[in-house]
């Protein structure tokens, strides 16, 4: 499993930016792949077991060969720029569509459409994955998000939202997820991912909804991540 570091300096930040870059086994600039960017980039690596799944995956000719870009966040910056109230979340959503972007795609060979590119995250990771994509429909085309931490307000903003570019999006949501403890209090995810399906299916929105028997932890998330991601790019 490739894995380069990289540090970007973003000018949207005003920070050094660590990404973390995986390439297939059988990378070819004569080729061009899908992009994963993923959200809470360290964990989806170590708790996770990302990069080594993608391997295997890929290997067995059940994902196309593809790049995935890991964006770790320390936890005193995440809900600044992971949650839409936070004082860093436009500058972080900017620097996503604008900076990373324009990076990877220079560095390495990539589709150049949306609809290459998807949005990977968990949670509050989720959450940002969901909004920068309505921020930003032709650099990103693909959702996948597990247990995304949504609540009446987020949704009502995603009500308001003007979609007028195709969107996939696959939701996953564990059957036990009534009373998640955040920030914002315990969270009834169950109820505001089914409030947000209700919500997408007015919308130009390519939605897969799937429920599975289970919490709010890496565990879960890392059993039902390879069925996503086939379901999206396979």
């Amino acid at each position: 499993m490739p894995l380069e570091e990289i540090v970007l300096d973003s000018r949207h930040l005003g920070t050094p930016e660590t990404l973390i870059a995986y390439t297939p086994q059988r990378y070819s600039p004569l080729y061009s792949y899908p992009v994963l960017y993923v959200q809470d980039g360290a964990d989806y690596l170590s708790l996770g077991k990302m990069a080594t799944m993608l391997d295997e995956l890929i290997l067995q000719k059940e994902l196309p060969d593809l790049i995935a870009v890991f964006l770790p966040v320390t936890k005193e910056k995440r809900t600044s720029r992971y949650h839409p109230d936070g004082a860093e979340h436009i500058a972080y959503r900017r620097f996503l569509a604008e900076e990373v972007v324009r990076y990877i795609d220079s560095r390495y060979s990539t589709h150049p459409l949306g609809n290459g590119r998807t949005l990977v995250g968990a949670s509050l990771g989720g959450v940002v994955s969901l909004f920068t994509a309505l921020a930003y429909p032709h650099t990103f085309g693909q959702v996948a998000s597990q247990s995304i931490a949504m609540d009446p307000n987020l949704n009502q903003r995603v009500s308001q939202a003007d979609l007028t570019v195709p969107l996939s999006l696959y939701l996953q949501i564990g059957t036990d997820e009534t009373a998640v403890e955040s920030s914002r209090g315990p969270l009834d995810l169950v109820a505001s991912n089914e409030e947000l399906r209700a919500i997408l299916q007015t919308k130009m929105v390519t939605l897969v909804y799937e429920t599975f028997e289970g919490d709010h932890t890496w565990g879960h998330w890392q059993a039902h991540l390879p069925r996503m991601l086939q379901k999206l790019l396979g």
